[in-house]
């Protein structure tokens, strides 16, 4: 059964064979939280923990946002990790968004990153009291960007024209958090 949890170390080994996958399966579209916890896991994976707490302390440095981490679970096992920002600056606004999201390698193409979408949804509801929410995607991630627009039909939301940002074309939507 597919869930959200937040970190935590009962599910340590099962999150280190998705990152040991992640990391030996890089893509231009890693998530900077799962780059974060790679780092951690080759030297000090106890600061892992640290690091989430730092994430979600409104004391943030300048161009940061609160964030909060919770990792994808199908059953016992990590699928995937979604980094939620509790709220948007505007460099924000035209890239990255509220959700970030990563699905290890082995899992990907399985709607993994649908289904939890609607779970972060519920979560951004519940939690942040958001109504909706941004996300983001690099046109060239057509995954990604299927797996948005997709939550987006089924939720309510609308799709924002294209910008380039960096030489790069990014596509955005704003997705309902409630039917």
């Amino acid at each position: 059964m597919l869930h959200l949890i937040y970190p935590q170390p009962d599910f340590l080994e099962t999150f280190r064979q998705g990152l040991t996958e992640i990391r030996n399966n890089r893509t231009p579209y890693d998530l900077r939280a799962v780059q974060q916890a790679i780092s951690f896991m080759d030297n000090d994976f106890e600061g892992y923990w640290d690091y989430l707490d730092k994430s979600e302390s409104q004391d943030q440095p300048e161009g940061y946002v609160p964030s909060t981490t919770l990792w994808l679970m199908n059953g016992n096992k990590f699928v995937g990790l979604y980094d939620i920002r509790h709220y948007l600056t505007p460099a924000l606004e035209k890239q990255g968004g509220h959700i970030g999201y990563q699905i290890i390698p082995s899992e990907r193409g399985q709607g993994y990153v649908r289904d939890g979408l609607k779970l972060v949804l519920e979560w951004c509801r519940s939690h942040l009291n958001l109504e909706t929410v941004l996300l983001c995607c690099n046109q060239k991630n057509t995954a990604s960007y299927r797996a948005m627009t997709s939550v987006m039909r089924e939720m309510g939301g609308y799709e924002r024209p294209v910008i380039e940002i960096d030489n790069q074309l990014e596509c955005s939507v704003w997705i309902k958090t409630k039917k």
